[in-house]
């Protein structure tokens, strides 16, 4: 304490952990724990700052403390022998007169040694054991028991030094009360004011009266963390999602659907203003949102991610970034997942004790060390087939048909495939089909689409549907010979646009996609749509591609490159209709569009992505 603070006094106190019933997750146990004694010790000396501290052993998310006895410290090390178990400490500082309370906490993993009864014995025979969590100090037991150590040393000592001083600088921050007026889309941020500054507050909801604490100034706005919640939002939700919060895959689950839906279409008005500038007037019709039919069990791919939790592999998804903190990329583990199927419940528990049989690790995107990667599920949700991808670095896996087996009557496809890439992204270097048919089926439209694991499908079928019938509306009435659609994925809009023109050529750079979408013309008896595998950019260079009545373009996120768009503008089609899952991409290209004598009569938005900050959008254009 003496490196905290030069005066100080130890007052214990007198608060009864045991009345604490949550107890399934050891940090927030241990901060309750730390924040109960810090109240009962400040109410004794409420112009003090007190700092309260509880320190817990967890193994597999099982609360370890203090031992009874002898006997239940030498159950407790035999336990403890030969795992990897996490030491965690929750801090509190308060400040009774102000009713001040901040709280943090601090994760060190601690391997132990095989342990023999002699070297236990001999340990508890020094009666250092009473009042430490754990049964062991490890001061005392050192190398002897300790294999290995991941984090703080002082925090097993039991006093997480450098989380306190940090917990100490945030308890003198300044503090405001603030009205949550907005959502920095695609921050996915609440925004408030205080003192002339616009302040990002992660955790508020849009509607809020929040009290703040001012965490992190950058030039001219502010970082602020919520102390406490004056007055809830009346757009506030209760989450679906046990998992909200702490998961990376949700951003707005405790925001009202309707309103998502409101601070969509104003985010996209705005970009359209401040990147294209291009003001939305009576020239354009612009059309209301377009809502998700589906607001949860939407998604019909979703990519999983593998880690590591209390020594075990774990299966979820990325944590949700904070500007608090740095981004590790701890995977969240998950046992149901809620934007995509209720099919998670029943494969997850097949993968992870394949995963944990074999002995082999997650992968970790920060070491690059590790076997298990990522677990890619999709499903046909028209058709409830499902596809299930493992994703590992290359190596023997022990019994992958065996894994297969396992999955059969649960999946209609299965895949392994190897990834030696560094980054943390899906990559299929080598595949391998394991199991059912290579493919599976979706229907869209009143189609049937092949899905093979690498082919691009829009994520959102029934919301798609809907989109793709806009696009239809705007030309089904202009008698077109030719259309173009660029980037075509596996031709889901070229096949539905198939009535609307004479005949529909397709373009995109991945071959799979190509030969996807001439299979998914086969088995719709398309006969008028053909389909073209090259960069856009060099296949409108050719003279076959220099006129058409109409073009599609649903670029990447990133938009038109200018040579991609220089060469679209050559087509000099009458009509040229922008699908994009970037706002920001299509209000900057719109921009050009309208320099070089195109004309916005339409715009269009779509949630695809319900409780993210993603949307889709799709503009008109005409020459004019």
């Amino acid at each position: 304490m003496g490196r905290v603070a030069k005066d100080f006094t130890v007052v214990p106190s007198g608060a009864d952990e045991n009345i604490i019933s949550e107890r399934s997750d050891p940090a927030r146990f241990a901060v309750e724990a730390a924040a109960m004694k810090a109240r009962e010790v400040g109410a004794r000396f409420p112009s003090e700052i007190v700092i309260g501290a509880d320190t817990v052993v967890s193994v597999d998310g099982k609360i370890i403390g203090k031992p009874a006895d002898y006997g239940d410290a030498k159950q407790i090390l035999k336990t403890l022998s030969g795992t990897r178990h996490k030491v965690i400490t929750g801090v509190a500082v308060y400040k009774g007169d102000e009713n001040k309370l901040i709280t943090g906490y601090e994760i060190t993993l601690v391997k132990f040694r095989e342990l023999t009864d002699a070297d236990i014995e001999e340990y508890l025979a020094k009666e250092e054991y009473a009042d430490k969590a754990g049964a062991y100090a490890i001061q005392s037991v050192g190398d002897r028991f300790v294999e290995g150590m991941k984090g703080d040393y002082d925090n097993v000592v039991g006093f997480p030094v450098k989380r306190v001083k940090k917990l100490l600088e945030r308890f003198f921050l300044p503090e405001f009360e603030m009205d949550i007026t907005d959502i920095a889309l695609p921050r996915k941020w609440a925004v408030g004011r205080a003192e002339n500054l616009v302040v990002f507050v992660p955790e508020a909801v849009y509607g809020d009266r929040v009290k703040v604490r001012m965490v992190k100034k950058v030039k001219s706005f502010s970082y602020g963390e919520v102390i406490d919640t004056v007055k809830p939002s009346p757009f506030r939700t209760e989450p679906e999602c046990p998992y909200f919060g702490k998961c990376g895959g949700c951003a707005f689950q405790n925001l009202s659907y309707a309103k998502q839906l409101e601070i969509k279409e104003k985010y996209l008005l705005t970009t359209f203003r401040k990147i294209g500038g291009i003001d939305i007037n009576a020239d354009v019709e612009l059309f209301p949102i377009i809502p998700s039919p589906d607001i949860f069990y939407y998604r019909n791919k979703m990519e999983f991610a593998f880690g590591t939790e209390d020594g075990r592999v774990c299966l979820g998804l990325r944590e949700r970034a904070s500007p608090f903190s740095s981004y590790v990329k701890n995977c969240i583990s998950l046992e149901e997942c809620f934007i995509f199927s209720p099919a998670v419940k029943s494969i997850f528990p097949v993968f992870l004790e394949f995963a944990r049989k074999t002995g082999l690790e997650a992968y970790n995107p920060r070491s690059g060390k590790g076997f298990f990667r990522h677990l890619v599920l999709r499903e046909g949700k028209n058709t409830g087939q499902l596809m299930a991808v493992l994703v590992t670095r290359s190596g023997g896996v022990p019994d992958v048909t065996g894994l297969a087996k396992s999955l059969a009557g649960k999946v209609s496809s299965m895949w392994w495939m190897e990834n030696n890439r560094i980054s943390d992204v899906v990559s299929f270097e080598k595949k391998h089909h394991l199991y059912g048919s290579p493919w599976i089926e979706e229907r869209l439209d009143g189609r049937t689409f092949r899905i093979h694991p690498q082919s691009f499908f829009q994520p959102n079928t029934r919301a798609a549907q809907l989109m793709y019938g806009r696009i239809r509306e705007n030309l089904e009435g202009m008698s077109a010979k030719r259309i173009l659609g660029l980037y075509c994925g596996t031709g889901a809009i070229e096949i539905s646009l198939s009535g609307a023109a004479e005949e529909v050529e397709g373009m995109d750079s991945e071959a799979g996609n190509i030969n996807n979408a001439r299979v998914n013309c086969r088995l719709n008896g398309v006969k008028n749509c053909r389909f073209h595998q090259g960069y856009v950019e060099d296949l409108l260079k050719s003279a076959a591609f220099k006129s058409a009545d109409a073009v599609i373009v649903d670029p990447p996120r990133a938009g038109l490159a200018p040579r991609a768009m220089k060469n679209v503008l050559a087509v000099d089609a009458p009509v040229i209709i922008y699908v994009s899952c970037n706002p920001a991409a299509l209000a900057r290209d719109a921009a050009v569009l309208e320099n070089t004598g195109y004309k916005m009569k339409k715009l269009y938005c779509a949630d695809f992505f319900p409780h993210t900050t993603h949307m889709e959008s799709m503009a008109v254009f005409e020459k004019s």
